[in-house]
């Protein structure tokens, strides 16, 4: 999730929390993950920028806020704020709780009132949960309360408006506190009209006429929307207007009598208006009409507070509004994702209404993005979307469909409303056909088919999460035939994962006939000079075929053989390497991967010992690759085993680094010297200002911290270009050089040799 995306689609200053979780029903650290520009501005600089400008009474500003200080993504709180303890409990409430909090707070000896926010999102990351929190300095709370001539009449509105907190019908309760007022005012009317903030359209929310009212209805004039954008204009530097009788109604027809014509037409004699604003922005108009002139002042201060409490309820409204189509949106394609997905899923289960799931998966499409790239990717898996939406969107099928993408080239179809079980085949068949047209990328034409696996509900399963692997388990099934079947029913066979099963055979068989073998891609400083090589496991079947590693390795992590085929690549390259060495005096790396399983071993380091000594490579030319997750789950017996590969003299590198924990207080205790960034961070570099500043972050943080850095798949040009800028000490990937057999690696070693021989001279 883009999170960064997410804080700056907000207009007020907001920043994204994160909240570890613990297993007591508590919680450990709280993170400010990003920020948009109005909130960084306020931690960074609080005098000029945050609380320092807010403050116009004259207060003493307390010394932590006179401090300046340079904001870095994911950091703790107490990094820029007080540590204060009811901010702790409104982002627990939030982000693990899921409750949307809504709360005003003082700053301690400041007298300004803070209007905050804090809403859940529906990511989770393990125990980390998320989400947003805005925060507004309203106004001054004596004058807030105080502006009204009576206490009473403010005891009164507040007790009116405190009904608006906690409710889920905006509607019903804003006419309950709308009639409220207007008896409050002892006014003939009192209503309240939203503005849409892109048409600039107007419609009622709530409005009350007293008993033998004559006042027209707003809404039975035509030119009622016309008038309304007309009221945007005057409120342009007054806050209010009030006219106490028809002589002061000449005030209004100077200014609009457009709207002053339609008034009197209504038989309004008296107006107080006043605009909800919030934040500078016009959310609305209320108003009172037709009332005794000694009422004018009493009902001018009940407007205004109430007014003050109305905005904020209906700023939350669209804050929560706009988060949620953020949460339930695919990004990318712009239809629902799989959190929306997966709650339609569970409301038509509590329901007991019969559905049907579809798994789809596109055919070949990694083919895609290897030939043509993940750019090229990205904009076939749109076009595809596109597609269902109009289907789905314009019911060209006699049911009711929802598409969704799961994540990659995998999207889900729920479809609802067919008469039997066999009424769904010709549904899907309308998507399937929807892609037998070609679609034409950079001037290619495309031919696409896709996968179709479906389950009925509550015929094949009753939960959400049975559902979805049904589908998924018939959508698998059909790719592992490989026939012209595009469309199957889940059938309790499929659950046999025998392509799972045939896998296994495969890698026992390799293991036990010497089959795995290693292959060796380059890193590169950005001088383009060799630094070395990083091992990875490749393994063939018995009849002399590729079996990819994206297949065998998790399955050798499922059965708990990953610390073998480790060892195979590891002990094999080291001699290969050492070799290599003793021959040329080659000053290169070896990295080897290394899983939890097989540093947990206790031979582990008599292992590394026995490596060391048989295939003769230095140790410190020798680099250990683990991953975050190491630091955290096996923190104590993992750091004594590293301590004892830093006294050998081994390098140890952080690999993936960013998409794990990420846990800077671990890292720093570990003696690591090198930190690898995901792949998945360099791809979307050059095409998100976010992600290219998360790498840079990276990288400025492991110098800080003594670590050299490598970017792994490192494909393009201009990623390169942004890499030296940025800083990077290393490179890997295909931009300049894909995995070696070890042959192509020591030719590759010796013409480096020779350029570094002939550059001396």
């Amino acid at each position: 999730m883009d999170f960064q995306m997410i804080a700056d689609s907000f207009a007020e200053p907001t920043c994204i929390i994160s909240v570890e979780k613990d297993n007591d029903g508590g919680y450990r650290q709280i993170r400010i993950v990003a920020g948009n520009k109005l909130y960084i501005n306020k931690i960074e600089d609080p005098m000029n920028q945050g609380v320092g400008k807010e403050i116009t009474d004259g207060s003493e500003v307390p010394e932590f806020f006179r401090k300046s200080r340079t904001f870095v993504p994911n950091s703790p709180y107490e990094d820029y704020l007080p540590k204060e303890m009811g901010f702790e409990e409104v982002c627990f409430r939030a982000a693990v709780l899921k409750v949307p909090v809504h709360t005003y707070v003082h700053l301690n000896g400041l007298n300004i009132w803070f209007d905050i926010y804090a809403m859940p999102l529906s990511i989770e990351d393990g125990d980390i949960c998320y989400c947003t929190y805005s925060v507004i300095a309203t106004a001054n709370s004596d004058l807030m309360v105080s502006s009204a001539s009576s206490g009473v009449y403010a005891e009164n509105v507040i007790k009116t408006c405190i009904k608006l907190n906690g409710s889920d019908d905006l509607n019903g309760t804003m006419n309950d506190v709308i009639k409220d007022i207007r008896l409050l005012c002892r006014a003939d009317v009192c209503t309240i009209a939203l503005i849409d903030p892109e048409t600039k359209e107007a419609s009622i929310l709530a409005t009350s006429f007293g008993k033998d009212c004559k006042v027209k209805r707003v809404t039975q004039f035509n030119e009622f929307g016309d008038i309304a954008k007309t009221w945007i204009d005057m409120f342009g530097e007054s806050d209010f207007i009030v006219a106490k009788d028809i002589d002061d109604m000449e005030y209004i027809r100077q200014r609009n009598v457009f709207w002053y014509n339609n008034l009197m037409a209504a038989g309004v004699d008296s107006l107080v208006m006043f605009p909800l604003r919030y934040d500078g922005v016009i959310l609305g108009f209320m108003w009172a009409t037709n009332f005794a002139v000694e009422d004018t002042i009493r009902i001018k201060e009940t407007l205004e507070l109430t007014t003050f409490f109305i905005s904020s309820k209906l700023s939350n409204c669209r804050m929560m509004e706009h988060l949620k189509q953020i949460s339930y949106t695919d990004q990318l394609t712009g239809i629902f994702n799989r959190f929306a997905c997966t709650e339609l899923i569970e409301s038509l289960i509590k329901r007991g209404e019969k559905f049907c799931i579809v798994s789809i998966d596109i055919n070949n499409f990694k083919s895609i993005n290897d030939s043509l790239g993940f750019d090229a990717g990205n904009r076939v898996l749109a076009k595809i979307a596109s597609r269902w939406k109009k289907i789905a969107e314009n019911n060209l099928t006699a049911t009711q469909d929802h598409i969704a993408r799961m994540g990659g080239d995998e999207f889900q179809l729920v479809i609802q409303g067919y008469e039997n079980d066999a009424a769904v085949i010709p549904t899907i068949k309308t998507y399937e056909n929807a892609l037998g047209n070609s679609l034409t990328i950079d001037g290619c034409d495309l031919y696409i088919s896709a996968s179709f696996g479906y389950c009925l509900y509550p015929d094949d399963a009753v939960t959400s999460d049975s559902l979805i692997s049904s589908a998924n388990a018939s959508m698998n099934e059909i790719k592992r035939l490989k026939n012209s079947q595009h469309i199957m029913r889940f059938s309790p066979e499929l659950l046999k994962e025998e392509h799972t099963l045939e896998i296994e055979r495969k890698l026992i068989y390799a293991l036990e006939n010497d089959l795995l073998y290693f292959n060796l891609q380059p890193q590169f400083d950005l001088d383009h000079k060799l630094r070395g090589f990083e091992a990875l496991a490749r393994m063939k079947d018995s009849d002399g075929a590729v079996v990819s590693p994206g297949e065998f390795i998790p399955v050798a992590e499922k059965m708990g053989l990953i610390d073998k085929v480790d060892g195979a690549v590891f002990r094999r390259s080291a001699m290969f390497i050492g070799e290599i060495i003793r021959e040329t005096g080659a000053d290169i790396m070896l990295s080897v991967n290394i899983s939890v399983r097989h540093l947990m071993k206790n031979d582990f380091l008599d292992e590394v010992k026995d490596i060391l000594s048989s295939s003769g490579i230095p140790a410190d030319h020798l680099e250990i690759e683990i991953t975050e997750s190491i630091m955290i789950d096996s923190a104590e017996k993992a750091q004594h085993c590293i301590e004892q590969l830093h006294k050998m003299g081994i390098q140890i590198a952080i690999d993936d680094f960013g998409t794990g924990y990420s846990s800077l207080s671990y890292l720093n205790n570990f003696p690591a010297n090198i930190l690898k960034i995901d792949k998945s961070f360099i791809d979307k570099m050059n095409t998100s200002d976010p992600s290219k500043q998360y790498v840079a972050a990276i990288i400025s943080i492991g110098h800080i911290m003594g670590f050299e850095v490598v970017s792994e798949g490192v494909e393009e040009k201009e990623q390169l270009a942004t890499l030296k800028l940025i800083g990077c000490d290393y490179i890997q990937g295909f931009i300049w050089g894909r995995p070696l057999s070890p042959e192509d690696a020591e030719k590759l070693i010796r013409e480096s040799m020779a350029k570094k021989y002939l550059s001396s001279q």
